[in-house]
């Protein structure tokens, strides 16, 4: 079986440069230099629409200054893993913990997890 790498970033430029990865999956249309294979989730309008106003919410009511995008990372996350479930890769390098926490929870198939700084784990 041949080793198929995948990366899943929100910010692809927190992602390191990883000889094998073949796809890379991101929010909007992002590129990276090393690798053409960069699948854009496109997020709907709708969805940045609510973030808008949660946003808004929050630093009216809260006083929090930190812009959170929650539906849109929900989005993504649910998107990914689905397209995960549907492909036949067997080791994902994540952007952070949160990432990786929120997508190896939907997956049914066991990978091999890395996350960005490069340390190896088996989850599934």
């Amino acid at each position: 079986m041949s080793r198929r790498v995948v990366a899943v970033a929100i910010d692809i430029k927190k992602i390191p440069y990883v000889n094998d990865t073949e796809v890379i999956f991101t929010p909007g249309k992002q590129k990276i230099w090393y690798t053409a294979n960069t699948v854009s989730i496109e997020i709907p309008k709708v969805i940045q629409f609510g973030d808008v106003m949660i946003n808004k919410f929050i630093n009216k009511f809260l006083k929090k200054s930190k812009k959170q995008d929650i539906l849109k990372l929900r989005y993504f996350t649910m998107q990914v893993a689905k397209l995960l479930t549907k492909s036949d890769y067997n080791e994902i390098i994540f952007e952070n913990d949160e990432l990786k926490n929120r997508i190896s929870s939907k997956l049914t198939k066991d990978y091999v997890i890395r996350d960005a700084k490069g340390a190896l784990s088996t989850e599934g």
